[in-house]
């Protein structure tokens, strides 16, 4: 008798399920990540409510993609990109996994902002070091979160990257913190990074502009910028001749005795040769010249407001590149870093998330005057604008 149509044949007690039928790349063998489609990838099926006890989460709106999510975790790793259908790797061993739609009833069961429309959890075995110190609570809401047990390696770099590509996107992160008591359940932790909190940025360029051409770009932008390149004199003692006695003997036996006398020998040999060529320089009537690899412009937030501190250039030949500057063919050769940095009284408060109302409108002066003047010297100078948190900003 033959099976009526449109219904499912039945199965015997004991009869094997007929396979899956699978997708072409799995049956052929091909690599997964290589044939993931390169458009926005979602989830299917509803959040694994349970995860967000044990697991940290990405919070985005709506107005976000993956794509742009994916485009940022690129720039942060040479080893992150898609490892799976709806699985991305931000670092060797973590991975960001969704994202899951997030209706009204997920937001009211895990307390998310009302903005929040796309969740991504976060994989990664947990790692953890010592309790957050006294002295530093209260700083960052990322380690405030974890009071018991700092996390580490793997965890601590995704965590950081995450806030990063959080911070750029406008979301937050949904973090399982420490249990208020050793052994209890976590405790959710939300932290949503300020946009407006990283205000460097460094110009990578091919090309080195003179101190006075640095000036004279930056004036228009900056009334009064002017060049640092006074050397300040250091009071009392300098080298290992400020190193106190039982530092030294400390350090001699960690390195060797032949080792620290040799760089004592070398440190005041190359003293002994500055004093003789500044002697021979004032006996003959000419001018030391200092050979520089670096210098520094400076100027204030605004003349009118002393209290919003100042702006400081720092130009220099670069050490090492981030990974978006080293796609560029000139970054082979040579590279000048412009980095243009807030300079507030208090050193603190440009790191600081939370700021009193009135120290964030001086940072919010700095950050647009900084924007003002990177955006000068890379027009001179070509080559990428990078903010704090190593992503590429056009200007």
């Amino acid at each position: 008798m033959s099976e009526p149509q449109g219904t499912t044949p039945m199965r015997s007690q004991g009869q094997a399920p007929p396979a899956s039928a699978l997708p072409d790349f799995f049956t052929a063998g091909a690599d997964l990540a290589a044939t993931l489609p390169n458009t926005a990838l979602s989830t299917v099926g509803s959040f694994p409510v349970g995860r967000a006890d044990t697991q940290h989460l990405l919070l985005l709106a709506d107005d976000v993609t993956v794509d742009e999510v994916e485009a940022l975790a690129l720039s942060q790793d040479e080893n992150a990109g898609w490892v799976g259908a709806s699985r991305l790797q931000v670092a060797p061993g973590a991975e960001l996994q969704g994202p899951w739609d997030v209706d009204a009833e997920l937001r009211r069961v895990l307390q998310l902002p009302d903005w929040t429309a796309q969740a991504m959890i976060l994989d990664c075995p947990p790692q953890r070091s010592g309790a957050l110190p006294t002295a530093l609570a209260g700083i960052d809401p990322l380690t405030d979160a974890f009071p018991l047990a700092q996390p580490a390696g793997t965890e601590l770099l995704a965590l950081t990257r995450l806030r990063a590509i959080a911070r750029r996107l406008a979301g937050a992160l949904r973090l399982a913190g420490d249990p208020s008591e050793p052994g209890g359940r976590t405790v959710p932790v939300l932290v949503t990074p300020d946009p407006e909190q990283s205000t460097t940025l460094t110009v990578y360029s091919p090309v080195w502009i003179v101190p006075d051409g640095v000036v004279a770009l930056t004036e228009p932008v900056a009334a009064g910028a002017r060049l640092r390149l006074q050397a300040e004199p250091v009071p009392g003692p300098t080298g290992l001749a400020a190193i106190p006695r039982e530092e030294l003997v400390r350090l001699s036996e960690t390195i060797g005795e032949d080792v620290l006398d040799a760089a004592w020998r070398a440190a005041e040999r190359r003293r002994r040769e500055q004093q003789d060529e500044e002697a021979r320089a004032r006996a003959a009537g000419t001018q030391v010249e200092e050979l520089r690899d670096g210098y520094g412009v400076v100027a204030d937030v605004d003349s009118s407001h002393p209290d919003w501190g100042g702006i400081e250039i720092r130009v220099q030949a670069a050490e090492e590149v981030p990974l978006v500057v080293r796609g560029e063919a000139w970054s082979r050769g040579g590279v000048i870093t412009y980095q243009v940095v807030w300079t507030p009284l208090d050193p603190a408060d440009a790191h600081r998330e939370e700021l009193p109302d009135g120290v964030r409108q001086a940072r919010s002066a700095a950050r647009t005057l900084i924007e003002d003047v990177a955006a000068a010297l890379l027009a001179a100078a070509g080559g990428v604008a990078v903010d704090d948190d190593g992503f590429l900003v056009g200007l």
